[in-house]
């Protein structure tokens, strides 16, 4: 019998060639942006720490390679190191783009970064054997970092709105209101015991409207930095509440299907 020779003759690959190939894409597209902009957001400060980022952002996910994720294999590493790597790419894309190119561009970078994440998902679960999901002590951490970070989107857009406009009564109405309609918003659409049921990218888009709103509200007060490092936080949290909720849901599914399959005599 012969052997496989490369990871396209696998039969894992051949049954899921036609998902693959437009995450590939989209991670080809992200992986462009963060060889591009992160040398660029470094070489005013230093232009041997902007070539040795884009050496490593290059050659790290070269050298190190999962065994069956691609054909050549130089040194093989675990599912979970590959995954990191790919994570890197794509919050370096997120910061560089933020840091070196005007905000509209930057905020085009961070959808695709999310859209290649959702892409991606297929990929990761056969890279880690199974599902992205958490259980116990992690899971409660990240979603008292929800909690957390759901309290500072509302408080960003109440300064935002009280140092907005002139006078007292403007001050008051849009640092009341403005964090009022986003919970309101948010309560009625996104939150665990939302009125409005909608499907999981009708919560993201959601909440991604809160996040970007308080993003750009403290981009609007002068704090870049701070916006950034909110959004960062903001959308690892809810990527990885979205993928253990899909997970879970997932399992739910499976478990219930085998219940209800008679059993072999």
């Amino acid at each position: 019998m012969r052997a496989l020779s490369s990871t396209r003759e696998h039969p894992a690959y051949r049954a899921e060639a036609t998902r693959v190939e437009a995450p590939g894409v989209l991670r080809f597209l992200s992986e462009i942006v963060a060889w591009v902009a992160t040398p660029w957001a470094l070489a005013t400060h230093s232009p041997v720490l902007a070539g040795v980022a884009l050496l490593l952002l290059i050659g790290l996910p070269t050298v190190f390679v999962t065994p069956g994720d691609k054909v050549k294999v130089v040194v093989p590493v675990s599912g979970k190191v590959t995954i990191s790597l790919a994570v890197l790419q794509l919050l370096a894309a997120v910061l560089a783009a933020w840091a070196a190119w005007p905000v509209p561009v930057a905020v085009l970078v961070w959808i695709l970064v999310g859209i290649t994440v959702y892409a991606e998902l297929p990929r990761w679960r056969r890279l880690v054997g199974g599902e992205l999901v958490l259980d116990g002590s992690p899971r409660m951490a990240n979603e008292g970092l929800a909690f957390l970070i759901e309290l500072l989107a509302l408080a960003s857009l109440a300064w935002w709105g009280a140092s907005t406009g002139s006078g007292l009564v403007v001050h008051l109405l849009l640092g009341i209101g403005t964090p009022l309609v986003a919970a309101v918003v948010w309560g009625a659409a996104a939150s665990p015991k939302a009125t409005v049921r909608l499907p999981l990218a009708g919560v993201l888009a959601v909440k991604a409207l809160v996040f970007g709103a308080a993003l750009f509200g403290l981009d609007g007060l002068g704090h870049r930095t701070l916006a950034v490092l909110f959004g960062v936080v903001a959308a690892a949290n809810t990527t990885v509440a979205a993928v253990d909720r899909e997970a879970v849901l997932r399992r739910a599914s499976e478990a219930g299907a085998d219940d209800s399959t008679p059993a072999l005599g």
